[in-house]
């Protein structure tokens, strides 16, 4: 029996309440991928549409995630004030407004200004989702909760990517904006249904002087390369995610529509990735040696994208996208949900989150615009070649944490 907010829960009650809480900030999450990545998923129709070059569409992109990123660090600090119920409601609320402006402006140097916005309103949401599971839900429901928490991405994604590639076929691409303010408005709706009373939370705050004692040289180091990693993360996640298209129309001479499509293979084989994560957490508790991993792996990847497009293969170049987006995804859950849970008695959840959220946005921030603007001047191959450079480096900075730690903890 345990008692909560003056009331007695069994443990039956207890599990219905985690399992509620968890439910709801996956579909709050997952909505809010498909108020984002739309425009990503569009891209290409609406370079064609509206006549513009690739940059300047990059550019509109680059907007979101340079308000998102900032806006992280700043919610990732504030997060702890907030009041869950309201706030996530808020976030959702603006954003699908923000979502029908876009659906109405065909002017891009406007666009950039709207999707800005929304990089802010959005940036509400990680930090604070991280830290209402934090809070609320029981040890035992932890492990469940990261396992779940690393797949509502995948699952906008593919809603996003999918429903754009039938509006690009057989509709306006405008209409995706539209649909996107409708689920946007759904998931605030069923928060607030779902949320219930204002929970204190189910484990004591740990005291300030402790949470401090813990942030020692052992958590510090694997912390900035975590920060490092975000960034290397960032840049090469959201690459693939707003230029696969573009790589497969300019390459291949697939349509638009069916570019998208074939797009739709990266977030289903992600879903595995979830999955693996919680498998190699289990086998490897270090997250640095998780993404020294994957990193490598990773550039491998990327060097066979050169050569893919060097043979002119597309069914090689899909295999090297799909295995780059896997890993890059569960880069991300590793950095993003995994580290802040798994420390979430030495550092806040809800900060850490944040700052590590912040640092995978200033990648996302430079990929847009830069990869873009890269490949119309040298080409899809040198695209490629940076990318592989970036993971390559990631994976040198993992080592480095791995080598202090193990030298650390041996002294």
């Amino acid at each position: 029996m345990n008692i909560i907010n003056g009331e007695s829960l069994t443990d039956e009650d207890r599990l219905r309440r985690d399992k509620r809480i968890i439910f709801i900030c996956w579909l709050a999450y997952a909505a809010a991928y498909v108020g984002r990545l739309n425009f990503s998923a569009s891209i290409v129709a609406v370079i064609s549409d509206l006549g513009v070059t690739k940059a300047d569409a990059g550019l509109v992109s680059s907007c979101f995630f340079f308000a998102y990123g900032a806006g992280q660090l700043v919610n990732g600090i504030l997060s702890e004030r907030y009041n869950s119920k309201l706030m996530i409601a808020l976030s959702l609320f603006a954003s699908a407004v923000l979502n029908i402006f876009m659906a109405l402006c065909g002017d891009i140097s406007v666009m950039k200004y709207i999707w800005l916005l929304n990089g802010v309103v959005q940036s509400v949401l990680w930090s604070t989702l991280i830290k209402t599971i934090s809070d609320l839900v029981s040890e035992e429901m932890m492990p469940k909760a990261i396992l779940v928490m690393s797949t509502p991405h995948i699952v906008g994604t593919f809603f996003a990517y999918g429903f754009s590639a039938l509006f690009v076929r057989f509709g306006k691409w405008q209409h995706m904006f539209i649909l996107s303010a409708v689920v946007l408005s759904a998931a605030a709706c069923i928060w607030l249904g779902l949320f219930g009373k204002a929970y204190k939370p189910v484990r004591k705050e740990k005291n300030r002087e402790k949470r401090l004692s813990g942030v020692s040289a052992l958590l510090l180091v694997p912390l900035v390369a975590a920060c490092i990693g975000g960034i290397a993360n960032g840049f090469v996640k959201d690459g693939v995610n707003t230029w696969v298209t573009s790589v497969l129309y300019e390459e291949f001479g697939v349509s638009q529509s069916f570019s998208i499509l074939l797009t739709l293979l990266l977030p289903l084989i992600s879903m595995i990735g979830a999955v693996l994560v919680k498998k190699l957490h289990e086998k490897i508790s270090s997250h640095s040696v998780m993404n020294l991993l994957l990193f490598a792996i990773s550039a491998g990847l990327c060097a066979g994208l050169v050569l893919a497009l060097r043979i002119h293969s597309i069914i090689f170049i899909m295999l090297c996208f799909i295995g780059v987006s896997c890993l890059m995804a569960m880069v991300n859950n590793v950095i993003t949900s995994v580290f802040p849970l798994d420390n979430r008695n030495l550092i806040s959840s809800g900060f850490s989150a944040g700052l590590l959220n912040t640092f995978c946005y200033v990648g996302s921030t430079v990929t847009s615009y830069s990869l873009g603007a890269v490949s119309q001047r040298s080409g899809w191959s040198t695209a490629f070649v940076i990318m592989l450079v970036v993971c390559a480096a990631a994976a040198a900075v993992c080592a480095v944490s791995v080598m202090f730690v193990s030298r650390k903890r041996k002294s």
